[in-house]
């Protein structure tokens, strides 16, 4: 007789569903109702988000997302927005008046980092000031220090953003690092990770010592064509409505590549936006240069024919 994969005790096949990642428990469920209903189990998608993302196993969020609701908090989080809505409602966005991060920074299976940020963006100077949030304090104190040999090019960030007031989050980080420079007059390292959102850049830098060993730094800002810092306002209206954008995993780190393919096109239009201002400007300038030069010898040929 045939044996089936339902004839196993259902304990057993648990222990196996816990076991797997994310998107292979989720591949799983659509097998058959039998394991669509043992890996809908509440506990394995809340240990799956705990052990992906140590940070959430802060206090505050632990609290603030019921055992229910972690499965679709996985797919928000672990999925990119692909689709944003294009009608734009009659009722006005509702901004959220706080805003938590949840950052972990990972090298393979270590983990190096781990923060969550409560944000308060009620306030007039927020909404009014360049959106920056800052994870590390450049204190000596503060220093996180590297074990082992570290490939920076192999640190994985995950930068969650959540609504408290909505339960709805949002992974604003490409993962992998998008650029790796070296900062001209400092001399540290400079990991980037990026997302581009409705032409607008969410740019997050790892600042590491001179030598690489230690963690000086997780900050993120978000920044229009020009490289200009967006202020609160505009910040959390973007925000919101990638919140509600639809998700899409395609697997195999086409989501990482398509993340890194939309940062180099920005830089490139940037670039480019950068390239053509200075030729109008530097053609401006021989303009006015052309002009004050034939202004001035006007002048000298009066004098002289006085």
């Amino acid at each position: 007789m045939a044996a089936n994969i339902q004839d196993l005790h259902p304990d057993i096949l648990t222990c196996a569903l816990r076991r797997l990642d994310g998107p292979s428990l989720a591949a799983v469920g659509c097998a058959s109702s039998h394991l669509r209903s043992l890996s809908s189990d509440p506990s394995i998608w809340r240990d799956l988000c705990l052990s992906t993302w140590p940070s959430l196993g802060h206090p505050s969020l632990l609290s603030l997302l019921p055992m229910s609701q972690y499965q679709s908090f996985f797919a928000s989080v672990f999925s990119f927005p692909c689709q944003f809505p294009q009608s734009q409602s009659l009722n006005p966005l509702v901004l959220p008046h706080k805003l938590i991060s949840a950052v972990d920074l990972h090298h393979g299976e270590n983990l190096i980092f781990s923060k969550v940020i409560e944000l308060d963006t009620s306030s007039d100077w927020f909404l009014g000031s360049p959106f920056r949030i800052d994870t590390l304090e450049e204190q000596s104190s503060q220093l996180v220090s590297f074990t082992g040999d570290i490939s920076l090019s192999e640190l994985t960030l995950s930068w969650i953003l959540i609504d408290p007031e909505s339960k709805k989050a949002l992974n604003v980080s490409s993962r992998r690092p998008v650029t790796i420079d070296r900062h001209w007059y400092t001399g540290e390292t400079l990991v980037r990770y990026g997302m581009v959102i409705h032409d607008l850049l969410i740019n997050i830098v790892v600042t590491c010592g001179e030598d690489g060993g230690h963690l000086r730094g997780v900050s993120m800002t978000i920044e229009d064509g020009d490289g200009i810092g967006v202020c609160g306002k505009e910040s959390l209206e973007m925000l919101m409505k990638a919140m509600e954008a639809t998700r899409k995993w395609k697997g195999n780190g086409k989501e990482e590549i398509e993340m890194s393919r939309r940062y180099d096109e920005f830089v490139r239009r940037r670039r480019s936006r950068k390239e053509s201002k200075a030729r109008k400007e530097c053609f401006f300038d021989l303009c006015c240069t052309g002009v004050s030069a034939v202004i001035f010898l006007s002048c000298l040929v009066l004098v002289a024919l006085r």
